[in-house]
């Protein structure tokens, strides 16, 4: 059923109301655990990640509801990835804010705001929010590569593709593969080689196999035209792939939660991987997205 305009004036002005507010959470939030500040009210808790996922939410519903809110930031997000020199500047924030974060690991590791392997330091909130940007390029890649008009069929793997970088944002901010550690431990806390690795492995395993086809089918058909893009993106791939051979080795080769250096180093290349290889992605989709505004490459079929 098709909203009339006022309620979607209505429900955009909800929305709108819930995500100042959201915001001002965050912001509490923020000043309670990073700088302690007392406040003279509770706290139903101190995590910014829960906010941060359902503050993604509205600005994608409110995207849905609100078409000139959408038209006027997916513009911006387009300018900073196809037009110079805004295309440079955005890709050199993405990179200094990891090393950034990487550094900070480093030198205060036992500062649970800056430690890379826990689900509430500022790099699972930036991992976030460029999973998000990840998708919404996806997004903006499939309408200009076949056009929003396009036939179900054409669109239908562009959104799967986009969907699954939304699901890993969501997932790395609120942490839905823990529940299969503590599922696990609960219903199976005997089998020792079930548990040698993370146990969310085993689950995800199946999923990220079909998961890895799929994209290297997608860029094969998409990106052939290029093999600098197609480059980046297995380059990407890869980055990813390696992130769970850690994630594999994490548990039982290494103690991490007494932050040996060797334990640090390896957490420091996992999530490096893990961030650097969204931004490759992102870098390979603009490049795409700017072939095509460009007239470089063909829309629908991938191909010169």
């Amino acid at each position: 059923m098709q909203l009339t305009e006022p309620t979607k004036y209505k429900l955009d002005l909800l929305i709108k109301i819930l995500i100042g507010v959201n915001l001002i959470v965050l912001l509490l939030l923020l000043l309670k655990s990073q700088f302690e500040i007392p406040f003279p009210f509770p706290f139903l808790g101190k995590k910014l990640n829960n906010p941060l996922a359902f503050l993604l939410l509205l600005f994608f519903i409110r995207g849905m509801l609100n078409t000139e809110f959408r038209d006027r930031h997916l513009a911006t997000l387009n300018r900073l990835l196809t037009t110079l020199p805004q295309r440079f500047y955005f890709f050199a924030a993405l990179i200094a804010i990891e090393i950034g974060l990487q550094a900070m690991w480093f030198a205060y590791p036992e500062d649970f705001v800056w430690n890379l392997d826990v689900e509430q330091s500022y790099g699972t909130h930036f991992s976030t929010i460029q999973l998000y940007l990840l998708g919404l390029t996806v997004m903006m890649t499939a309408w200009a590569d076949g056009g929003r008009e396009a036939v179900w069929k054409e669109k239908l793997p562009w959104y799967l593709v986009a969907s699954l970088y939304f699901y890993i944002g969501l997932d790395d901010c609120v942490g839905i593969h823990e529940n299969f550690i503590i599922w696990s431990q609960h219903l199976i806390p005997e089998y020792t080689v079930f548990h040698f690795i993370h146990e969310w492995l085993w689950f995800y395993a199946p999923f990220i196999l079909a998961a890895v086809i799929f994209l290297s089918y997608f860029f094969l058909k998409k990106f052939r035209y290029s093999p600098g893009i197609l480059f980046t993106m297995f380059v990407a791939l890869a980055f990813w792939v390696s992130v769970l051979v850690l994630e594999g080795l994490a548990k039982n080769i290494i103690n991490q939660m007494q932050l040996i250096d060797y334990g640090r180093l390896l957490v420091g290349l996992e999530e490096g991987f893990e961030m650097f290889g969204a931004t490759l992605f992102i870098l390979g989709f603009s490049k795409h997205l700017k072939n095509i505004l460009e007239g470089k490459a063909t829309t629908r079929s991938g191909a010169n």
